[in-house]
């Protein structure tokens, strides 16, 4: 059992975002660095046994704002129902740190558009991809086609409406929900791909 490369964060503020869902944010000073897109690793030590869970990073790091992860309340997962069934503010917990490759180009001079995919809780690596792209480039246009089963169950729906209205000539948001009753728009489908591509064409 090696504690020696394991940070402690201690939880500033919890905030419910859906029913399963719930926003992570941590105080200040645990002096770790890391990447729009990337995820945060957290460990617990069980007789003897260590445990990790990783946990996509909502927060950017362009912008003046605590450490934040989403996690969504999974009925098996050990970590996921005991951060949103117990965890409270003031709560510390163990992280390995940052990590993950899905991220932005450092050099976005030559990208015009970018398209994201998401669907249900993968939106928390997007969304913090999202803002940080909107900050780095004025020149870059954003595109994001976001599935759901409904509008009530839609992480980030608020705040992406806002995003869209503070930027409405470079992000577009198609937002897909399957209780839908037009079926042809209700699922992502290779036919919709084609029209949505067409449509944001730039």
């Amino acid at each position: 059992m090696d504690q020696l490369h394991v940070k402690t964060l201690r939880i500033k503020e919890i905030r419910q975002e859906t029913n399963d869902f719930k926003i992570f944010s941590f105080e200040e000073g645990h002096g770790i660095r890391y990447k729009a897109g990337q995820y945060l690793t957290l460990v617990r030590y069980d007789n003897e046994l260590e445990v990790r869970r990783s946990y996509s990073i909502v927060s950017s790091p362009l912008m003046n704002e605590p450490l934040s992860i989403g996690v969504k309340r999974i009925e098996n997962g050990l970590f996921s129902r005991t951060l949103i069934d117990n965890a409270r503010v003031g709560d510390a917990l163990l992280t390995s740190g940052s990590g993950g490759l899905f991220t932005m180009p450092d050099d976005l001079a030559e990208v015009k558009q970018v398209f994201f995919f998401a669907a249900g809780s993968g939106i928390t690596p997007i969304y913090s991809l999202l803002r940080t792209a909107l900050h780095l480039s004025a020149a870059l246009k954003l595109v994001l086609v976001y599935s759901n089963h409904s509008q009530a169950q839609t992480i980030f729906y608020k705040e992406l409406q806002e995003l869209a209205a503070k930027f409405p000539t470079r992000l577009q948001i198609d937002f897909l929900f399957s209780d839908s009753p037009d079926l042809l728009s209700a699922r992502l489908h290779r036919d919709l791909i084609l029209q949505l591509l067409k449509k944001h064409e730039p």
